[in-house]
């Protein structure tokens, strides 16, 4: 019976919500109404089909981005008004002045997952303070120590497709590449050996569940996204406590994840106190870090940041170079050249830089962020836009509240920042003059892919040198191809991801030994 009271609370704060929103959008009475934007077929779910459910995506969004320019309006759930922007002077003011945070529902759902106190929401003093525990642990001399445990994670991605009898088959890489990301997350920031690869983390496998739960879109997901904001935090946290297989999933992750990060803070202690470096979880438990109960928060972050999106490009990276087998020759020609005494400068090999920055570029893990303005403020853009009846807007005054989507993808596409060919694969764009004619936004390679500003991505050293490493590693041993039957396409589910018109996750690909 308390089950069914719950339920029904739940439902009636969802109803309730929706119409609170309603109303609320109704209020919003600003110059965002004169931006065009594509027209919606439904009031209900707005243009967000389009947008997530596409069965590519891009398909709708680089077409209103040709059709629009790079400010214009679309419609969210119920009427609401959202705003796609790419324009680059826009973008860096989102990134940089502070004023733009995670919408209600986000933020619900990363308390949710991650807990509290996650650098992900935290803003002030708090980021910062996270930051300066954080930041040594990615520098670029502490990078280059990790290289070793990098390695050795490749080779056993190595190993594993040997094991599995991959050479001479079509077979769905993704797995494999999802599991040899955890494992070398592990080793080299965390210290500790998932041994997801051969099946034998519960945690790995509670990890791998819990993203395909939460990453599988629907309409009815985006209607329960529009909600969730405006549901009261008393009520979330009861419906967090519903016996239903999400949640109960959630609460046996973070309790995993509780009791591995309590180990993991015992062992670091243990360690430290025998004169051993820090590393990742050391940092908290030192002089200046966080309490025990809190390095769980980190651990989760670190998990949800670093598996998931290096698992999808390194996908991205290896079917790229299936369909592009002249490209992949010469990648391996390069590698060969490149080999002395078997040690490799990874960041002087040209052409892997270039297939690598030319996949964030045009598969980049997090297409879109959404934010929402926290204060009230004035957006400048590079160039102004011509709105309703002709009106040319130079600036656009912000509400707060106003929910935007830095459109990471469609900034990556802009001819007038990365040339005539923008929407064309093409990694000798790399090869001489940097190709990006504006700003740098990002702190690699002019990118969005690791974000920018205080919210930067702190690994993204790391995920370069893991994907550098983990390709030279296959490229070496394997000659990869894709089956005739290929479908694969693009579908953002949290990030980016391969599926094919099955509608499956996954990426086939044909795999023969280096002759």
């Amino acid at each position: 019976m308390s089950n069914q009271v719950g339920l029904l609370a739940v439902t009636v704060s969802l109803i309730g919500g929706i119409f609170w929103a309603a109303r609320s959008f109704s209020s919003f009475r600003t110059v965002i109404k004169l931006i065009p934007g594509p027209e919606c077929s439904s009031w209900v779910y707005g243009n967000m089909p389009e947008l997530l459910l596409a069965e590519e995506y891009g398909l709708h969004e680089y077409q209103w981005q040709e059709t629009y320019g790079q400010v214009y309006s679309i419609k969210g759930c119920l009427g609401e008004t959202r705003l796609m922007i790419s324009d680059p002077s826009a973008i860096k003011y989102i990134l940089n002045s502070g004023l733009f945070v995670l919408g209600p529902s986000h933020q619900k759902i990363t308390k949710l997952l991650l807990g509290h106190g996650n650098i992900l929401l935290a803003r002030g003093d708090a980021q910062r303070r996270l930051v300066n525990i954080m930041n040594p642990c990615f520098s670029s001399n502490k990078i280059r120590t990790l290289l070793p445990a990098i390695r050795e994670g490749a080779q056993q991605l190595v190993d594993r497709w040997e094991s599995l009898g991959f050479p001479g088959n079509t077979v769905d890489i993704s797995g494999t590449l999802n599991d040899a990301a955890l494992d070398v997350l592990g080793s080299a920031i965390l210290e500790y050996s998932f041994n997801s690869l051969v099946g034998e983390s519960e945690l790995a496998r509670i990890q791998r569940n819990m993203v395909q739960s939460v990453s599988t879109p629907t309409r009815f997901q985006q209607l329960l996204d529009a909600a969730l904001g405006y549901i009261p935090d008393p009520i979330f946290r009861l419906a967090c406590h519903l016996p239903i297989p999400t949640m109960r999933m959630i609460r046996d992750y973070k309790r995993a994840t509780e009791e591995f990060s309590l180990h993991l803070a015992a062992q670091k202690r243990e360690e430290m106190g025998s004169g051993m470096a820090p590393g990742f979880v050391g940092a908290f438990v030192g002089d200046g870090g966080a309490p025990d109960q809190e390095i769980g928060v980190h651990v989760r972050t670190i998990l949800a940041a670093g598996q998931d999106a290096l698992g999808v490009t390194l996908g991205w990276i290896l079917y790229k170079l299936a369909q592009m087998p002249v490209l992949q020759q010469e990648l391996r020609e390069e590698i060969q050249l490149a080999t002395v005494e078997h040690q490799l400068d990874y960041n002087k090999m040209a052409l892997l830089n270039a297939i690598i920055n030319e996949v964030l570029r045009v598969y980049s893990p997090l297409p879109l962020a959404e934010r929402v303005a926290s204060a009230d403020c004035v957006l400048p853009l590079s160039k102004p836009i011509v709105a309703a009846a002709g009106i040319e807007i130079s600036e656009i005054p912000i509400q707060k509240g106003q929910f935007f989507y830095v459109a990471i993808a469609a900034y990556h596409r802009l001819t007038s920042i990365w040339g005539p060919d923008a929407a064309e694969f093409r990694p000798s764009r790399w090869l001489g003059n940097a190709p990006c004619m504006g700003p740098a936004l990002g702190p690699h390679a002019s990118l969005l892919s690791f974000f920018g500003g205080p919210g930067v991505c702190l690994g993204w050293r790391f995920a370069i040198l893991e994907l550098q490493v983990v390709v030279v590693e296959l490229v070496s041993r394997f000659v990869l191809s894709l089956p005739e039957n290929d479908s694969v396409k693009p579908r953002v589910a949290l990030a980016l991801r391969a599926e094919t018109a099955h509608g499956t996750r996954e990426l086939p690909v044909h795999i023969e030994h280096v002759m």
